[in-house]
């Protein structure tokens, strides 16, 4: 049976961001679904477009009343609905690896393959503690991006990033750190539908998504490493995989990787949906 490629994105973004790998996979047979997670499109107001910062930083937002529930819930249903019709792989990419880790421990019998794309897998402690690791330590983006956040996420209850108040200057350290190989004119698409607001989720006792051995330790999974990553560095990368394999040793990560960074894969999505290719073959063969 042809599986279906369901499509988990990372932080301040959505379901847009995969749209040229939607559009590669289709040309090479595949069904595919991108999903909007919960809060997308919180902060496009009029003060945003308009760069009224004093209105815009007043302004409540609906990410501060998310949950981790709320995160996992949306990956669940999507997963329960495309499984009528065959097998489900999963892919995320970056934070969207959390939700994905929660939906796999929650229904691992109804996903046939898990892909991580340079995504978070918490095994050991609770995701937001990983940053402050040492292999986190040479990460680009936590500089680049903070001279562009509004207000204390702590306080506030979620994160605003005022993504079109960035200079030139600042455009040029953000795609460093995200998308160095991107033009300039292509990195400004990027920032055009990047979310402003998100969740806060890295001090939220409830965000403790951790694999777990009985359930998403069955599942077969696979990391996509991004070797040019200057957001999530290598050394992040694969501390993921060793501890997940570590959990699960009978049930190792494939890992395959991709001369990337942390978002340059999605205008160019041929090697990726060429791993994916590859992918639904397997779960393809493991659904009969």
């Amino acid at each position: 049976m042809i599986p279906t490629f369901v499509f988990v994105h990372g932080s301040g973004s959505s379901a847009h961001a995969w749209s040229a790998t939607q559009r590669e996979m289709a040309a090479r047979g595949h069904r595919t679904l991108a999903l909007d997670l919960p809060g997308r499109g919180a902060g496009f107001t009029q003060a945003y477009h308009e760069q009224d910062l004093e209105t815009f930083a007043a302004e409540p937002s609906a990410a501060s009343g998310l949950t981790a529930d709320d995160f996992t819930g949306e990956v669940v249903d999507a997963v329960q609905r495309v499984r009528h019709h065959g097998p489900v792989v999963l892919v995320a990419h970056s934070f969207g690896g959390l939700p994905v880790t929660a939906a796999a421990n929650a229904i691992p019998e109804l996903i046939d393959r898990v892909v991580y794309v340079a995504a978070q897998c918490p095994v050991e402690r609770h995701p937001g503690e990983y940053p402050a690791l040492p292999e986190w330590s040479s990460s680009d983006v936590f500089g680049a991006v903070a001279p562009l956040m509004i207000g204390d996420p702590a306080r506030q209850g979620f994160v605003r990033t005022n993504w079109r108040g960035a200079d030139r200057a600042r455009r040029v350290a953000l795609r460093d750190a995200i998308a160095g190989e991107l033009t300039e004119e292509e990195f400004l698409r990027v920032v055009v539908t990047s979310q402003p607001d998100e969740v806060f989720w890295p001090t939220d006792p409830t965000w403790d998504s951790r694999a777990d051995k009985d359930s998403w330790g069955r599942i077969p999974r696979t990391f996509v490493k991004l070797t040019k990553d200057r957001s999530m560095p290598l050394a992040a990368q694969e501390l993921y995989i060793a501890e997940a394999d570590a959990l699960t040793p009978d049930n190792p990560f494939d890992v395959r990787e991709l001369e990337s960074s942390h978002a340059g894969f999605f205008p160019k999505p041929g090697p990726l949906a060429g791993i994916l290719d590859d992918l639904s073959v397997r779960a393809a063969a493991g659904s009969r």
